[in-house]
């Protein structure tokens, strides 16, 4: 019910959801650097898979030499060579 309100508050105003607290902000930078703001931390660490939960689910990072380059409360960044981004909604 609130996710249908402020989404008509932001369309009313022509706002992006990126304005709104706590949304993830997911924002990929060629095929080597995925940055994820608002996340609640990693479930999966691997050289192939990051798994890194949000507010809707899950982002599922596939690639070769995977790594936490910069973990804080707010954002997320990994590096490595990025094949795959892909957000698991939860049911």
């Amino acid at each position: 019910m609130e996710r249908g309100i402020m989404q008509r508050l932001t369309t009313a105003a022509d706002l992006t959801d990126e304005t709104l607290p706590g949304v993830p902000l997911i924002e990929i930078a060629g095929d080597s650097r995925v940055l994820i703001e608002h996340h609640f931390g990693v479930t999966e660490y691997g050289r192939c898979q990051i798994c890194v939960r949000v507010k809707y689910g899950v982002v599922i990072i596939n690639g070769n030499r995977l790594e936490l380059a910069r973990m804080t409360k707010q954002i997320l960044v990994v590096t490595g060579c990025i094949e795959s981004v892909r957000l698991e909604r939860r049911r």
